[in-house]
């Protein structure tokens, strides 16, 4: 065989070799009825230890599961898994001793950080997360007041089978409410990777609901009643957000009560929608619900020194009034969008003020300043939370009443 045919020979058997090696099919398959399906998990920090607590969805949860019925409080159709060591990598080996199935972690809802490794600081979680090929940037993140497990596992599910699609529902309709939103993992990269490595994360906290009492005789045997259980209503610990952490690099610095947070939230153009209630005449209130809000925060250098400056405006619609205002009158409307603007540079005041004593710049000034004077930044730069706490901010907001319902006068008794 001449010598060109013997290397094309073997040049085509190497190849056909490497190919099937390559081409192994179903090498990485994994069969779905093997596999353990992470909803939520904690991060907690205690002493030395890391704690990782994971909230698996049973498997029975996928097809239409079990329900506690109307004799018991609704049971989460989820597993719940703990362990600690030095280490989150080792104890998510450590899981594996306990858990018949392989985790898998790509549908993962939402991440808990606790208050404590909060203080010590997220980067770790953050470095874990990000490092699994698993996890999605798009996974959602929330910090917990005390240890984020005591919130995992106590939490009951409401309306929903497990934490994570609860967090996934609060995820879609926060922003409704006006108090706050809920980041995902890329998002407080983002943060901490800008200017001023600030940022802000929503607290997830218990919140106790009565539930429901059964009715009727108590009876051993008949219609599933247990005996003494009428008339005592049980506590149902749901998943509720509340307020919000402000973060300094990776630490936890202070907190921001509801309104601070939505006060934060309005510079931040994280409010689609909210409700003001505000007060009109004695005992009385006027609801207004803000259907636009649009805010800019800015800088100028004055006498050589940076001044911020917050510019919003909104737009409301009138949707409840407990007293007899007629609004066809302008003066009325004019005096209703001047509560508007007081309430809303309130509630921006007190979180700037709080911001301010962290030394946390989470309303983008730094950002601002580093865009439009870029040498003023590099001159500031090093100690910018310092320069935060003393920068100068003025706050204008401009409020439009742009409908009253369906009548713009109340209905009185005896009217026509």
């Amino acid at each position: 065989m001449p010598k060109l045919k013997r290397l094309v020979l073997f040049t085509s058997i190497l190849g056909a070799f490497a190919l099937a090696f390559s081409a192994g099919g179903c090498w990485d398959r994994r069969e779905i009825n093997e596999l353990a399906f992470l909803s939520c998990t904690a991060f907690d920090l205690e002493g030395g230890n890391r704690v990782l607590t994971s909230e698996f969805i049973r498997p029975s949860a996928a097809g239409g599961g079990e329900r506690g019925g109307g004799e018991t409080l609704p049971q989460r159709q989820a597993l719940i898994v703990s362990n600690r060591n030095k280490t989150f990598l080792a104890i998510g080996r450590e899981k594996a001793l306990g858990l018949p199935r392989r985790a898998y972690l790509a549908h993962t809802a939402a991440v808990l950080v606790g208050e404590e490794m909060a203080r010590y600081g997220i980067k770790e979680v953050l470095d874990f997360v990000d490092r699994n090929p698993e996890i999605r940037r798009t996974t959602l993140i929330l910090l917990t007041r005390g240890p984020a497990r005591e919130v995992l596992v106590r939490a009951q599910s409401g309306l929903e089978k497990t934490l994570g699609r609860e967090i996934t529902g609060l995820h879609k309709w926060v922003q409704v409410s006006g108090y706050g939103y809920i980041p995902n993992i890329n998002d407080i990269f983002f943060d901490l990777s800008g200017d001023a490595g600030t940022t802000v994360l929503p607290v997830l906290e218990l919140s106790p609901q009565p539930f429901p009492p059964i009715l009727g005789p108590a009876t051993a045997t008949g219609g599933g009643i247990p005996a003494g259980r009428a008339g005592e209503p049980e506590t149902l610990m749901t998943a509720r957000l509340n307020g919000a952490g402000l973060f300094y690099h990776d630490k936890l610095v202070a907190w921001l009560d509801q309104e601070q947070t939505r006060g934060w939230a309005w510079v931040r153009n994280k409010v689609k929608s909210a409700m003001l209630a505000l007060p009109r005449q004695e005992n009385s209130l006027v609801s207004v619900n803000i259907i636009s809000s649009r805010a800019e925060a800015a800088i100028d250098m004055q006498g050589g020194r940076p001044q911020g400056k917050i510019k919003i405006k909104v737009e409301g619609d009138l949707l409840e009034e407990q007293c007899y205002q007629d609004f066809t009158k302008e003066e009325a409307v004019k005096s209703l969008e001047s509560r508007m603007a007081a309430q809303i540079t309130s509630e921006i005041s007190s979180a700037l003020n709080q911001a301010k004593m962290a030394g946390t710049d989470v309303f983008g000034f730094g950002g601002a300043l580093h865009r439009r004077y870029p040498e003023v930044w590099r001159q500031l730069e090093g100690r910018w939370n310092e320069e935060f706490k003393k920068l100068p901010v003025t706050i204008s907001v401009e409020a439009k009443l742009r409908r009253t319902g369906m009548t713009g006068r109340p209905w009185q008794p005896g009217a026509r």
